[in-house]
C-alpha cells in the first residue's frame, strides 16, 4: 500500500523498514544521554563500544558456534568491560580537563577500539548476522502489502522491553535519582553521600553494556553481513544518534525513541522519493538541526550560560620586563626558528612528492589556525570546520579554470550555466569571501546553542557540504571528479608557481602572514572580545560588548582562513572527489583538524603548527612506519592527551613561565610603579543626562518566568539620581532574578527606562551601553584574562574595536590601543590594581576580583550601578574596607546604586530605601527605619532579634 503526500510516494513498507531503522539509531542515542546526563561528556566512542560488543559476539557464535544467548550475553559483557576500563583509565584521568578533550578523547578510544575489532578479534567468518527469532513465527504479514520480517520482530522484542526499563530505571530508583543528581550538580551531590565519580563508573559500565546489546540487536537492520560491521561504528551513524539525542535535549529517553522513529523513517523516505541523489538526507538533516537549533533555544542569555570554557594557558610578559628585549622576543624568536627551518626544508628534500607532503602541511597549519581561533578563543567547537576550506577551494577551481558553473545560489544549483575564469588572486578573494557567508551562515543560527551541541550542527553542515552541497554545478561543473588542478596554479610577479618549490614558498608566506594577523588581532579589542564571550557571556554584555557579535565575528574571520587554506589546498592535489568518505573535505578530514588542534593545544598558535607538524610532519619525516602511525592517530591523540591535557604547547608553556620566573628574580620586582591615586586622572564617560525629576532607573511591572516557575511577579522599582536603593529578601526570593531582569539576561514582563530611555525591547549589551553597570554575585569576571585585559574590555564602551583595521593593523587601531591602555593603567591605580595588572583573574581572591569588577564599573563609566552582594564571599573586615571604595566610586561616576546585600546592618546604613522580595512578590518599600521594623519583613527576613540590624553594638540608622 503506497500513500502519496506532497507529492512523495509514501510505501508502507518503507516507513515500517525506516521505523525498524529509527529504532536502532534510537538505542543508539539513549547510551549517549545516559553518559551525558551523568558527566556532561558526548561519547564518541558509544556506537565503537556497541560494534567491539557485536563484533564479539559474532566470533564466538559463528567461529566457535556458541549458542545464541550465550554468545550474547559474553558480547555484551565484553562492552560494559570496555565501557568501564575507557572510563577509569580516560575519562577519570581527564576528569578535570575541558569537555572538549574529552570528547576528542572518546574519538580516540573509538579509533582504539576499532584496531581491537580488526586486529584483535579473530577474523569473522562471512554470512549474515545472527538474529535473535528466526521461527517462523517472527515473520508475517500486516494486512496485504506490509511483510513484518524476522529481523524486525528481533528487534523490538530485544529492544523495547529495555529502552522502557531504562526509563524506569532513570526516574523511579534510587540510582537513577543519584545519576540525576550527579547530573545536575556533582558538589551538592558529594555533600548528600554521592560519588560522582563512583557514579561515573557505573554509568559507562551501564551505557556500554547496553550498547552492546541493543547493537546486537539493531546490527542486523544496519547491516546484513558480518564483513561489513564496521559501518556500524560510523561518524554517518553516530551523526544521527547526536540529532536524535539533541532532540531529546540530553534528557528524555521517551523523546529520543520518538525522534529516532521518526528519523529512521523520514530517511527511508528520502531514498525513496529523491532519486539519484544520495547525499539529499544530509542536506535534510542539516535543515532539521537547525530547526531543533530554533525550536529548543529560546530567552536571553542569563548569567552563568557559557560556552565551552577552554584555552591555552601562558603567561603573558611583565609591564615591567617588558623593557628586557630577550623577554619581549622571546615568544616571537621561537616562531622565527620555526620560520627558519621551513626555509630550508626544500633545500633538502629531493623528491617533489616530499615537497608536495611538506607544503601541505603549511596549508594544513593555516586551516588548524583557523580552528583555533574559532574554539579556542571564542569556545565554539566547530567538528565540520574543513567545510569551509572546501568551501575556498571548489569555489577557487571554478572561478580560475573556466568551468561551467551554475549561476544562481551556491546551496541549490544552477538557474543558467556560465562559464567564468577570474584573475587568480581576485578569485581567492572571491573564495575567501565565500568562506566568510558560509561560516556566518552556520554561525547564525548555531549560535543559538552552546558548547557541546554546536558541535552537532557542526557536524550536520560538513556532512551536508562533503556529500551533497559539493555535488551541485556550482562548484564542480557537474563532475564529481575534480581532475588535476596543478596546472592551473598562477604565475604572479613574474614566478611560476606552478613549480613545486615556488608553490612551496608562496604557501609559507601566506602561512606566516596568517601568524601575523591572527597574532594582531589577539592583542586587539576584537581579540579579546572573543575570549571575553568565551568565558563569561553575561560579563561581556555588561561590558557593552555584544557577545553574539563576538562569536559571529569569529565564525567570519575563522572561515575566511579556512577558505584561504582551502583555496592553497585545492591547487596542492593532483585530483581528488569532490564528495564522498574519499574527499579531502570529508567530515574525517574535519575530525583530524579537531584532533591537530587538540594535540598541539586549544587556544594557541603555536600550538596550531606543533600539532600540524606531529600529525603530518612526523610522517613526512620518518616515513610511515608502525610507530609514527600509532603517534599520529587518535591512538596516538589519546595517549598524548593523558599526560599532557594541554598539548605540545604545554611543554612550551611551562619553559616559558620558568623563563619569566627567572627574569623576575634577576631584574627586580615583576610589578610596575603604581601611581599614587590622588595624582591619577579620571576618565569619566559621558551620558545623556534626563530631565530633572525623571528617574534613573525604573522598572514596571516585572514579570520572569522560567517555564511554569514564577520567580518574580509584578514588581516595580524606581531609583533616582544619586540614590543608593538596597535591594533585601531571603535567597530565592527573586532578587538576582530581578536585577537580570533589568539588565537583559533573562525574559520579562513589564518596562524597563535607564535615564529616562525604555530599554524594555533592547538587548542587554545595549541597555548596558545606555549607563547600565553590572556586579555579579559570583564576580567571575573573565577567567583566562589577565586584570588588564579584563579592564580593557570594559573600555569597549568608549572605543569600539573594528575587525578589518585590527585583522590588518590599520588606522586607528594601534593608537585607540595605546589610549585604552593607558587608560586602563590609570583606572588600576585608580583602585590600587597595578601590582595585579599581569595577573589572570583565575588566580586572584574574591575580594581581588570585586575590586578589579569595580574597575570594569569605572571603565564603563555607569550611570546605574546594579551590584549583586558585592561583599559577598569577603571577610567582614575586608567588606568594612570594600564599602567605602563603592561609595567613592558612586561619588566619582555621579551614579545610582542598587545593591543586593544580605548584611543588613551594611544595607541599612548605605541606602536612603530599601525594597524587600519575597517568593517573587514585592512586601515593602520605603526608608530604611520603616522597613527593617515592617511587620511583614521582620516575619519574613529578619527575625525578631533587633541584633540583625546591629553592628559592633552601633545602631543601624543611616548616615
Amino acid at each position: 500500500m503506497t500513500l502519496a503526500l506532497l507529492g512523495w510516494s509514501i510505501p508502507l513498507q518503507v516507513v515500517f523498514n525506516g521505523l525498524s531503522l529509527g529504532l536502532g539509531y534510537a538505542v543508539i542515542a539513549a547510551g549517549i544521554v545516559l553518559i551525558y546526563r551523568c558527566s556532561g561528556i558526548i561519547n564518541f566512542a558509544q556506537a565503537a563500544i556497541g560494534a567491539f560488543g557485536v563484533a564479539s559476539f559474532v566470533v564466538l557464535f559463528q567461529n566457535y558456534h556458541l549458542p545464541y544467548p550465550l554468545a550474547a550475553g559474553l558480547g555484551v559483557a565484553g562492552a560494559a568491560l570496555l565501557g568501564v576500563t575507557t572510563e577509569l583509565l580516560v575519562v577519570r584521568r581527564l576528569f578535570d580537563a575541558s569537555r572538549v578533550v574529552l570528547l576528542i578523547a572518546t574519538v580516540g578510544v573509538a579509533q582504539l577500539i576499532a584496531f581491537l575489532i580488526f586486529y584483535v578479534l579473530p577474523p569473522v567468518k562471512g554470512g549474515p548476522i545472527p538474529v535473535a527469532f528466526e521461527a517462523k513465527w517472527a515473520r508475517f504479514h500486516l494486512g496485504d502489502s506490509l511483510v513484518v520480517g524476522t529481523r524486525q520482530t528481533s528487534l523490538v522484542l530485544l529492544v523495547a522491553p529495555v529502552l522502557i526499563a531504562l526509563a524506569w530505571f532513570l526516574t523511579r530508583t534510587r540510582l537513577g535519582l543519584h545519576i540525576r543528581a550527579v547530573a545536575d550538580n556533582p558538589a551538592n551531590a558529594r555533600l548528600v553521600g554521592v560519588s560522582p565519580r563512583k557514579v561515573s563508573t557505573l554509568v559507562w559500565g551501564m551505557a556500554a553494556a547496553f550498547a552492546g546489546y541493543t547493537q546486537i540487536a539493531v546490527a542486523p537492520i544496519v547491516t546484513r553481513t558480518a564483513d561489513e560491521l564496521a559501518g556500524v561504528s560510523s561518524t554517518g551513524l553516530l551523526l544521527r544518534a547526536l540529532v536524535i539525542a539533541m532532540a531529546a535535549r540530553m534528557r528524555s529517553i521517551t523523546v529520543v525513541v520518538i525522534a529516532g522513529l521518526a528519523l529512521g523513517a523520514f530517511e527511508s523516505l528520502v531514498a525513496v522519493n529523491v532519486d539519484r541523489d544520495p547525499g539529499a538526507f544530509n542536506a535534510f538533516l542539516l535543515v532539521a538541526v537547525l530547526a531543533l537549533v530554533l525550536a529548543l533555544t529560546r530567552g536571553r542569555t542569563r548569567p552563568g550560560d557559557t560556552s565551552i570554557a577552554i584555552g591555552a594557558r601562558s603567561t603573558p610578559i611583565p609591564e615591567s620586563l617588558a623593557g628586557l628585549r630577550w623577554v619581549r622576543h622571546a615568544p616571537a624568536g621561537g616562531m622565527v626558528l620555526l620560520l627558519a627551518i621551513a626555509l630550508l626544508v626544500p633545500l633538502f628534500v629531493e623528491k617533489p612528492s616530499q615537497l608536495l607532503v611538506w607544503t601541505e602541511v603549511l596549508v594544513v597549519a593555516i586551516a588548524a589556525i583557523s580552528l583555533t581561533l574559532l574554539t579556542g578563543w571564542a569556545g565554539q567547537l566547530s567538528l565540520g570546520h574543513f567545510a569551509f576550506a572546501g568551501v575556498g577551494g571548489l569555489a577557487m577551481l571554478a572561478f580560475t579554470r573556466g568551468q561551467p558553473m551554475g549561476l544562481g545560489l551556491p546551496i541549490v544549483g544552477n538557474v543558467v550555466a556560465v562559464t567564468v575564469d577570474v584573475p587568480w588572486l581576485a578569485a581567492m578573494a572571491l573564495a575567501i569571501g565565500l568562506g566568510v557567508f558560509f561560516a556566518v551562515l552556520v554561525g547564525l543560527p548555531a549560535l543559538r546553542v552552546r558548547g557541546l551541541f554546536l558541535a552537532v550542527t557542526t557536524l550536520a553542515f560538513g556532512f551536508m557540504a562533503g556529500s551533497w552541497m559539493f555535488n551541485r554545478a556550482f562548484w564542480n561543473g557537474g563532475r564529481q571528479s575534480v581532475r588535476s588542478a596543478i596546472r592551473e596554479r598562477p604565475e604572479l610577479f613574474g614566478v611560476d608557481f606552478g613549480e613545486p618549490r615556488n608553490y612551496y614558498y608562496l604557501c609559507l608566506a601566506f602561512l606566516v602572514a596568517t601568524v601575523v594577523i591572527v597574532s594582531h588581532l589577539r592583542r586587539t579589542g576584537a581579540g579579546r572580545n572573543m575570549i571575553a564571550a568565551r568565558d563569561n557571556e553575561a560579563m561581556t554584555a555588561a561590558s557593552t560588548v555584544s557577545p553574539t557579535r563576538a562569536k559571529l565575528t569569529a565564525f567570519a574571520v575563522s572561515g575566511g582562513l579556512a577558505a584561504l587554506a582551502g583555496c592553497l589546498y585545492a591547487f596542492l592535489l593532483p585530483g581528488f572527489n569532490a564528495t564522498g568518505d574519499a574527499s579531502p573535505f570529508s567530515p574525517d578530514a574535519s575530525l583530524r583538524l579537531v584532533a591537530i588542534v587538540i594535540i598541539g593545544g586549544v587556544g594557541s598558535i603555536g600550538g596550531a603548527i606543533l600539532g600540524t607538524l606531529w600529525v603530518l610532519g612526523l610522517p613526512a619525516l620518518f616515513g610511515a612506519t608502525d610507530t609514527v602511525q600509532l603517534l599520529t592517530t587518535n591512538i596516538g591523540l589519546l595517549l598524548l592527551l593523558l599526560y599532557l591535557p594541554g598539548g605540545l604547547i604545554q611543554v612550551v608553556q611551562s619553559g616559558w613561565a620558568a623563563t619569566i620566573r627567572y627574569a623576575a628574580r634577576t631584574h627586580g620586582a615583576a610589578t610596575r610603579a603604581v601611581k599614587p591615586a590622588s595624582t591619577v586622572a579620571f576618565h569619566e564617560r559621558r551620558h545623556s543626562t534626563p530631565a530633572a525629576g525623571t528617574p534613573w532607573l525604573e522598572a514596571k511591572g516585572i514579570s520572569v518566568r522560567f517555564g511554569g516557575l514564577l520567580a518574580v511577579d509584578d514588581v516595580s522599582i524606581r531609583v533616582e539620581a544619586g540614590e543608593t536603593v538596597g535591594l533585601i529578601g531571603q535567597n530565592g526570593s527573586g532578587k538576582s532574578t530581578l536585577l537580570n531582569a533589568i539588565s537583559g539576561f533573562v525574559d520579562h514582563d513589564g518596562s524597563v527606562s535607564v535615564l529616562g530611555r525604555d530599554v524594555s525591547s533592547r538587548a542587554a549589551h545595549e541597555r548596558h551601553a545606555i549607563g547600565l553597570g553590572r556586579g555579579f554575585q559570583d564576580a567571575g569576571l573573565f577567567r583566562s584574562l589577565s586584570v588588564r585585559e579584563t579592564v580593557l574590555v570594559a573600555l569597549e564602551a568608549r572605543r569600539r574595536s573594528l575587525i578589518l583595521p585590527a585583522l590588518l593593523a590599520l588606522p586607528p587601531t594601534n593608537r585607540w590601543e595605546r589610549t585604552k591602555r593607558a587608560e586602563a593603567n590609570d583606572i588600576l591605580d585608580l583602585l590600587q590594581l597595578g601590582q595585579y595588572a599581569d595577573r589572570r583573574i583565575e588566580d586572584l581572591s574574591t575580594g581581588t576580583r570585586r575590586v578589579v569588577e569595580l574597575a570594569c564599573l569605572v571603565a564603563n563609566g555607569a550611570k546605574v550601578l546594579l551590584l549583586d552582594e558585592p561583599t559577598g564571599g569577603i571577610a567582614q573586615r575586608e567588606a568594612e574596607a570594600f564599602v567605602p571604595v563603592v561609595q567613592r566610586i558612586q561619588r566619582d561616576l555621579d551614579a545610582a546604586l542598587v545593591v543586593i546585600e544580605h548584611d543588613m546592618p551594611l544595607i541599612m546604613a548605605i541606602s536612603t530605601r530599601v525594597y524587600c522580595l519575597e517568593s517573587g512578590h514585592l512586601i515593602a518599600s520605603g526608608i530604611p527605619h520603616d522597613v527593617g521594623n515592617d511587620p511583614l519583613v521582620v516575619a519574613s527576613y529578619l527575625g525578631t532579634d533587633d541584633r540583625a540590624l546591629v553592628r559592633s553594638n552601633q545602631p543601624a540608622t543611616a548616615p
